[in-house]
């Protein structure tokens, strides 16, 4: 919203906007833009607008939500004003699925730069190697982060069909959502639609990699182009090595065309993201030397495995994961970083699918890949009803019967000062979470680097090194 906000402003519109609350970084952002916010939510705050663009997480009995209706004041969705002020007239790429959606946008970006194609971005994240995460641009190609949440109170439709993709790439679906969908199958209808959207000389980009994606594929009416490392896939990936800086592997593209790739990024899930993005350029149309040279110039986004500190014996790692699949992923991609250290993971259950009991087993199991856990104290937990709520005792009980090392404590302070205790000399620290998790982060730099002083703004980079 903030950055669509300021674009609009930079196009000549006159633009204001209303939170509850505004922080730095993105209070700072829209000072800068020249964007004027304003908080508390109040009626008094629509005296002048001619549109008023609503957020998905504002509902009925919000005053500035009552008043826009009481005056007839045309409002839309952010979806909606996206597509008509932004891509309208572009060839929307987007990037769908439950998980890597912002690293695959973003990748996919860098390779339509590289190849002169790129007609803007936008994603939920921050590139290591941009300012922001969204830009407007002169080519034909706009590459887009396709969430299935819904769009306002007003249209409960998901914000990617507003997108009219003339692509969609789409990684692995699973439930998610918890608080919108009852069921898998629920999302699936969701991504029917989408699939349904793509005209006859689009393209999908789909992971073969998933066998609950092979419907979609067949019921596709345009070309489908699988990618993944299986036998199925026409874009087809190879892990050669690790490397001091990244991973090697080799890519054998659509046209028949291998070519040898390295990326700064390393894991199994980053390599199947940059090869849907390898399979979607080279269907736009870039060149096999663009798409090589938009991997390797590609550096990820924050808080993806984001390496926070290390003084050559502790290293500590922030992640986004959110879902037990994501949770694997990132611990079996520190393995493989760091074959011979032990794993200290602190997962905090914070999205509305991770506070229930959903996914309690595969959580557990997801964790059991660590060698110490700490879970962190559920978000909102007065809003979930107590039998619906995830029984993170249970869970830990489970983990240390297996023999595990689990902190027996759940605010940051006490996971802060466990982690630092428990460590061995030589080990990983992973911290999972979609949000702040109270700041542990900077707690646990504190503790390790014995400096109390650190701001914000010295762990917002890519690595602060004690070495």
């Amino acid at each position: 919203m903030a950055q669509v906000a300021a674009w609009m402003k930079n196009n000549g519109r006159e633009v204001s906007g209303s939170d509850q609350g505004i922080y730095p970084p993105m209070s700072d952002f829209l000072q800068s833009q020249g964007v004027e916010v304003r908080t508390p939510y109040d009626a008094a705050n629509l005296t002048s607008a001619d549109t008023v663009v609503i957020g998905n997480a504002l509902s009925r009995g919000n005053p500035e939500v009552e008043a826009a209706l009481e005056k007839r004041i045309p409002f839309v969705s952010l979806p909606e004003l996206i597509h008509d002020e932004i891509i309208a007239g572009k060839l929307p790429a987007v990037v769908a699925g439950t998980h890597g959606k912002t690293t695959t946008t973003a990748a996919l970006a860098s390779i339509f730069k590289r190849a002169g194609l790129c007609g803007g971005y936008m994603m939920g994240g921050l590139p290591i190697d941009w300012d922001q995460g969204f830009a407007v641009e002169s080519g034909s190609w706009f590459a887009i982060e396709g969430d299935e949440y819904d769009s306002a109170f007003f249209d409960k439709r998901p914000k990617f069909l507003h997108y009219r993709p003339q692509l969609v790439l789409l990684n692995a679906i699973e439930f998610d959502h918890a608080d919108i969908y009852t069921s898998l199958d629920d999302i699936f209808i969701q991504f029917r639609r989408l699939i349904k959207l793509i005209p006859r000389n689009g393209c999908l980009v789909a992971s073969a990699d998933d066998p609950a994606l092979r419907p979609l594929m067949e019921e596709a009416p345009c070309p489908v182009v699988p990618f993944g490392r299986g036998t199925t896939a026409k874009v087809k990936s190879e892990f050669i090595e690790l490397t001091p800086t990244g991973t090697k592997f080799r890519l054998r593209l659509a046209s028949g065309r291998e070519i040898e790739c390295e990326t700064p990024l390393w894991g199994d899930h980053q390599l199947s993201n940059l090869t849907g993005a390898a399979a979607a350029a080279e269907f736009a149309g870039a060149t096999s030397e663009d798409i090589a040279a938009g991997i390797a110039s590609f550096h990820g986004i924050r808080r993806r495995l984001e390496l926070k500190f290390e003084d050559g014996r502790r290293w500590v790692y922030d992640d986004f994961a959110h879902h037990p699949t994501a949770v694997k992923a990132a611990i079996l991609a520190l393995r493989k970083r760091h074959p011979n250290l032990p794993i200290f993971a602190a997962f905090e259950p914070r999205s509305n699918t991770m506070v229930r009991r959903r996914f309690q087993a595969e959580l557990t199991e997801a964790l059991l890949l660590a060698d110490g856990i700490a879970i962190g104290e559920i978000h909102r937990i007065e809003m979930i009803p107590k039998e619906d709520r995830l029984d993170a005792a249970d869970i830990m009980g489970r983990l240390s019967a297996a023999g595990k090392e689990v902190c027996e404590e759940y605010d940051a302070d006490s996971i802060a000062r466990w982690l630092t205790e428990k460590l061995p000399p030589e080990a990983v620290i992973l911290t999972m979470s979609n949000g702040a998790f109270s700041g542990l982060v900077k707690r646990l730099i504190e503790r390790l680097s014995g400096n109390k002083d650190i701001e914000d703004a010295d762990i917002s980079g890519i690595t602060l090194s004690q070495s």
